[in-house]
């Protein structure tokens, strides 16, 4: 869902290898009887999504989510998210210290070495993202490439069975577009866009999440360079319409050139030499600059190499209209003729194209066309005749009155705006057309009538979604052997149909088993106790929770819609969806499931989109939930009843324990709890408020304001009690352009800021990352405290805070890498480690490690250019040493073979650089590909991949 939604919706003796069996043997017998029945739980909650529906409401808000995530993002001074700051916060990031300490691993092959994960990636195994970019390959289809919007490339080499990251964790994320090169001879070339326009994921939604150009890979997916063509060079301004792309499209009937073309906000850019340079070919390719051009746009080619564009009416800046716009074709890619019919609808805004592949003299037009058509939205079908195509050259029949509208509340065509649009025709008959918004729809006759349109995928009838499908429409390709058979690319990830002309209802297959491209918005892990189970919410793709440690074991779905806030006692998994509707699936002593419950207070309404709440970690009967400027607390929600079937309608024990004063703030936006000594409550506000209650149980709680004179008025997003000293507390401002850290050790009464070297400037003004989720991990054997960080560019970590002082380190750089984080959980028990991630899921670790402090972590800086390179343009090997040491300096290739030692001698600290030619000195051969660095002192190994290009 883009927005908001009410939807329901790696030898051994055989004597060790006996005793490992028997011991894997008894461990996972234990950890079945201690398993709740998550299956019982899943099925029950499912019967009632129709009822729960209701209960949340049917309208739509899609503002919601934006809203959101708008306020606890901008810049509380300018009322404004910092143009370009993801880019900006990327750039600022990269130059931030790493934790090494969990990197060292003895008698490991350095080439090896990047194989070893610091941290464990747990899932959803089986759970998808938002997918906008979607292929087969042509010379292969059990080939299949997939993007996820924030959690990038994937690569299935057996039809979809598995999956691989193909996008090395340090690389943006984002992917947007995607298309293969399909001549013959050239098919391992391939291309993928970046950045959503629309959609507002990832780092910073509501200022849109710009990509950084257009990447391409020469061994048919498994690798990715940036084209610098379209790479932006200034961070610090939008300057490069590449920052967004809609669409990208080859021409197969270029023989001598590499053409490619894409669909850029601003204009339509076309480069004949396989992107190492561009020109504008329709359009602009300084939208920036002129603000006048389309915002949206598309671009699609007939296997004879005829092109038709499409270019928004509606401007970058939102107003005015655009110099050009409406449809085009051209026979050259160069001279373009508007072909747009007299009676197009005015103040159009994105139009997505097809041509049919059995008649490319038919092309068909989706439309958004606010104020004209049904439902806001217009089906076009043109047929070319003669000519340039205008006039008498072409005949366009308006098939806009029959826009798909069925009786369902959710029957109907939606393309939330400009959000969810796609249009495809069916290889081999050029009257079976396909539209997506929410929902799935196939035609028989191009949309002729309404009477024979199916809808296919998407929903149910009711708020369940198609089985094995989800809303939200993206991408439809169909397989080159059989156009019978389809993958579809939506907010729930990847789905395959075997047959899509059979009469009854269309059935799908889930494709998204190790596709793990999920957005994040919470988890939760028993804080309490050790146990192996985890609840994620993610977007749009609703509640999953996890028993086990194998990250390829299915999550079992708990609740529908935006999964949102979560939690973990002895006797429950809370769960809740967006604007705060929280269930509780209650369980025995033994684990059986009882039923579950609604936790919200009786007739109490106006939840944030996602909400949170709390239950205390003392007694995991009490809950506390904020609403708006209002903090109730439930003394025992054991009391409220449970059901396995219908909805309990009492909710007793709730009472509102402290209300904030308007002229004080707004609302509150998080909550904590102590354990030593227990029950002191705090809570935050959107506006930098911070209040302290003691006594929270009883008839007249005290409450005390401790918002330091030094804490600036923005979004308190987390607030840390160490649970073993309740005065120390560390509270995170999530907004950009403000200190994002401050920590108290005297229970509110003074304020340090410990954001340290997260922070560009001293007050928090410039391009540091936003911070989300703050832990504390006290040690339980007199070792380290340790305190972890969440935040747009990944997971921090020390062990020192030392006012502004503080040193923070990047944790997981080799597997969670840049991919924002909203929740980092943390306990004591076992040092488990969890976070949540706007992408690629959930990781955990058992951190039973020292973190290293700058000064003794001995580590090698290196960065390597160009990349690409050649023979004559060799490859700089830049390497920074902070004391002497030998340094050792290899190449590998991908299998691990030693290619060349470019350096193997004492260096003295500081700079130094060391080149390479591409010229092996062991024998074997040099190609054209990937190959892997390694720079080695006594005390630390950096690793790296270039790509060479030969002669």
């Amino acid at each position: 869902m883009r927005h908001s939604s009410t939807r329901n919706r790696y030898g051994l003796s055989i004597f060790f290898l006996i005793i490992l069996f028997c011991g894997a043997f008894y461990f996972s017998t234990e950890t079945m009887l201690r398993n709740k029945d998550a299956q019982s739980a899943s099925y029950y909650i499912h019967r009632i999504k129709k009822k729960v529906k209701s209960e949340i409401g049917s309208e739509e808000d899609p503002g919601a989510r934006a809203r959101y995530e708008f306020e606890r993002l901008k810049n509380p001074f300018t009322g404004k998210i910092p143009e370009n700051i993801r880019a900006k916060e990327l750039s600022f990031s990269a130059r931030l210290p790493r934790n090494t300490a969990l990197l060292r691993y003895k008698n490991v092959h350095p080439a090896a070495r990047r194989l070893i994960a610091d941290w464990n990636q747990r899932g959803p195994f089986n759970v998808g993202g938002r997918t906008r970019a979607l292929a087969i390959d042509v010379a292969d289809e059990n080939v299949i490439l997939a993007g996820g919007v924030s959690g990038g490339m994937w690569r299935s080499t057996d039809n979809g069975a598995s999956w691989e990251k193909t996008t090395e964790p340090s690389m943006l994320h984002s992917v947007s577009a995607l298309a293969q090169d399909t001549r013959p001879g050239k098919t391992n070339i391939w291309y993928h866009g970046s950045g959503e326009l629309e959609g507002n994921s990832a780092a910073a939604p509501a200022a849109n999440y710009r990509g950084n150009g257009i990447y391409k890979s020469t061994d048919n997916g498994a690798s990715w360079q940036i084209l610098p063509s379209t790479q932006t060079t200034d961070v610090t301004t939008f300057s490069n319409v590449f920052q967004w792309s809609w669409r990208l499209a080859t021409n197969p009937a270029n023989a001598n050139q590499d053409e490619v073309y894409a669909a850029t906000i601003g204009g339509i850019q076309r480069s004949v030499n396989g992107g190492t340079t561009w020109t504008n070919a329709l359009g602009t390719n300084s939208a920036v600059q002129s603000n006048n051009y389309s915002r949206y746009t598309d671009i699609a080619l007939s296997s004879q190499g005829v092109r038709y564009a499409t270019m928004s009416e509606v401007t970058t800046s939102g107003t005015g209209s655009s110099p050009q716009k409406g449809v085009f074709r051209s026979v050259d890619g160069t001279n373009w003729t508007n072909i747009t019919p007299a009676n197009f609808p005015e103040g159009f805004e994105r139009i997505v194209l097809a041509i049919a592949p059995a008649n490319e003299n038919i092309v068909y037009f989706l439309a958004h066309t606010p104020g004209f058509g049904k439902f806001d939205a217009s089906i076009w079908k043109y047929t070319y005749l003669s000519g340039d195509g205008t006039g008498a050259g072409g005949i366009w029949e308006d098939r806009s009155a029959n826009v798909p509208d069925f009786p369902q509340d959710i029957g109907d065509y939606n393309a939330q705006d400009n959000y969810n649009m796609l249009i495809q025709v069916k290889p081999d008959n050029p009257n079976q057309v396909f539209i997506g918004g929410t929902n799935l729809y196939m035609s028989t006759n191009g949309f002729a009538t309404a009477n024979q349109t199916r809808w296919i995928g998407g929903y149910l009838v009711d708020v369940n979604p198609y089985l094995n499908h989800h809303p939200d429409q993206h991408a439809l390709v169909f397989y080159p052997s059989n156009p019978n058979r389809m993958l579809s690319g939506h907010d729930g990830g990847l789905s395959r149909a075997n047959n899509i002309n059979t009469a009854d209802s269309i059935r799908y297959e889930d494709l998204n088993r190790g596709y793990i491209t999920t957005q994040c918005h919470a988890i939760a892990i028993n804080l309490n106790e050790q146990d192996n189970d985890i609840l994620g919410g993610f977007q749009d793709n609703g509640s999953w929770v996890t028993q086990n440690t194998n990250a390829t074991t299915n999550w079992s779905d708990l609740l529908f819609g935006d999964g949102a806030t979560a939690a973990i006692t002895r006797n429950s998994w809370i769960v809740s969806a967006q604007e705060g509707f929280i269930i509780r699936f209650a369980f025995s002593n033994t684990n059986e499931f009882l039923g579950y419950s609604q936790l919200n207070p009786a007739e109490v309404e106006g939840y944030d989109f996602i909400n949170p709440y709390l239950i205390d970690p003392n007694n995991q009967y009490v809950m506390y939930l904020p609403k708006g400027d209002t903090l109730y607390r439930n003394s025992d929600i054991s009391t409220i009843p449970v059901s396995k079937g219908n909805l309990n309608e009492e909710t007793p024990n709730w009472r509102i324990i402290s209300t904030v004063e308007l002229s004080l703030s707004r609302r509150i936006t998080t909550v904590a709890v102590s354990k030593t000594p227990a029950d002191i409550v705090y809570f935050g506000t959107d506006n930098g408020k911070l209040f302290k209650l003691t006594n929270p149980g009883g008839a007249s709680p005290t409450r005390t304001t401790i918002t330091g004179t030094n804490l600036p008025p923005g979004y308190i997003s987390c607030i840390a009690v160490n649970p073993v000293d309740a005065k120390e507390v560390i509270v995170t401002f999530s907004n950009y352009g403000v200190i994002s850290l401050f920590q108290t050790k005297d229970g509110g009464t003074s304020w340090t800021a410990v954001a340290g070297n997260l922070e560009q400037s001293s007050d928090g003004t410039g391009n540091g990352p936003s911070t989300r989720w703050v832990s504390i991990l006290p040690s339980t054997t007199g070792g380290q405290t340790k305190y972890f960080v969440g935040t747009s560019t990944g997971l921090y970590a020390t062990a020192n805070l030392q006012g502004e002082q503080t040193i923070w380190l990047k944790e997981g750089q080799n597997t969670i890498g840049d991919v924002p984080i909203d929740m980092v959980l943390s306990r004591s028990v076992d040092n488990l480690v969890a976070v949540g991630t706007h992408g690629n899921g959930v990781y955990t670790v058992n951190y039973n490690v020292d973190i290293e402090s700058p000064a003794s972590a001995d580590q090698i800086a290196v960065r390597a250019y160009p990349s690409p390179f050649t023979v004559n343009n060799p490859i700089t090997i830049e390497y920074t040493i902070p004391r002497a040491s030998r340094v050792t300096i290899k190449i590998y290739d991908v299998a691990g073979r030693l290619i060349t030692t470019l350096l193997d001698e004492s260096k003295q600290p500081g700079n130094n650089t060391v080149q390479w030619n591409g010229r092996s000195s062991t024998g074997i051969q040099v190609h054209r590909g990937m190959y892997l660095y390694t720079v080695a002192t006594a005390t630390d190994l950096e690793s790296g991949k270039v790509v060479f290009l030969g002669d």
